[in-house]
């Protein structure tokens, strides 16, 4: 049956086994395409497919899911990182001080484990645009299931500062909380003295629809800082387009997905050879 699809070209065979991705909406997600080009390039007999799910229908449809044999995992984007919660019988212990994931894989025993990789890649991302974290007062704007990873993941390096914010002033508020408990670092809630910024952060849906706002403005930030942005498709935001105007250094979106690819892959059980971050991708 490999043979055939082989000699037919075809992207799958009963044999194909199954990622998805989940949220809604998704017609702006970049995995599908990217995951499964690189399952064709490395030979492995995979496909991620996308699953637009509203938040009324996602328990079913995980339910149905994670019932078909062939799915051996699923990434979760917004808005379901915190229910997906729910469907995981293990958490790694990243995810369990984060409180949301974004990953579940289907372990040997069949039992389905999640882990939360967005803060890791964002994280990575940042190293690999010569960003440094060591010192700087950071300013996170959106507390969600992204804006948590990403608080969580920015509290275990060496800066100065963290302050967040969020239009749900009490998820504002939580993270503030909970992160100042383990953290070394200032942990404020709230907007900052923008002045006093050196990384601002926008880990929000506003920029994703056009006609948005700024999510926050970086009239007064000062010239050596770094905007970024976790919002992938239009890779240039609003946000970004403003911050470049100004010269300031930008930070896109794509890097955190792109970063966090071979993270996500070493947890789904795929050889670390694969080069699942290499140049090809940074062009997309």
């Amino acid at each position: 049956m490999t043979d055939e699809r082989h000699s037919l070209d075809s992207p799958v065979d009963a044999l194909t086994r199954l990622f998805f991705i989940l949220g809604s909406p998704v017609a702006h997600v970049r995995a599908p395409v990217v995951w499964s080009a690189l399952f064709k390039r490395y030979g492995v007999n995979a496909l991620m497919l996308p699953a637009d799910v509203t938040v009324s229908n996602f328990g079913a449809a995980m339910t149905g899911l994670k019932a078909i044999e062939n799915v051996d995992g699923a990434i979760f984007t917004m808005p379901h990182k915190f229910a997906a919660m729910d469907h995981a019988e293990m958490l790694t212990q990243r995810a369990q001080r984060i409180g949301s994931i974004n990953l579940l894989r289907r372990l040997p025993d069949g039992a389905w484990e999640g882990d939360n990789v967005d803060g890791a890649g964002f994280l990575a991302g940042l190293h690999a645009d010569g960003v440094t974290l060591k010192g700087a007062n950071v300013y996170l704007h959106g507390c969600g299931g992204v804006g948590r990873c990403i608080g969580w993941t920015l509290e275990m390096e060496d800066i100065a500062s963290l302050t967040v914010h969020d239009a749900d002033e009490e998820r504002e508020r939580e993270l503030a909380r909970s992160i100042a408990r383990v953290s070394s670092a200032r942990i404020a809630a709230g907007i900052p003295s923008m002045t006093d910024i050196d990384i601002a952060i926008n880990a929000s849906p506003v920029g994703l629809k056009a006609g948005d706002g700024l999510p926050f403005s970086v009239d007064a930030l000062p010239p050596h800082a770094v905007v970024a942005d976790v919002i992938m498709e239009p890779l240039t935001t609003a946000l970004l387009q403003s911050a470049h105007s100004r010269g300031l250094k930008v930070h896109h979106g794509r890097n955190m997905m792109n970063h966090a690819m071979p993270i996500a892959a070493s947890f789904f059980g795929f050889p670390a050879s694969f080069d699942w971050n290499g140049a090809i991708l940074q062009k997309y």
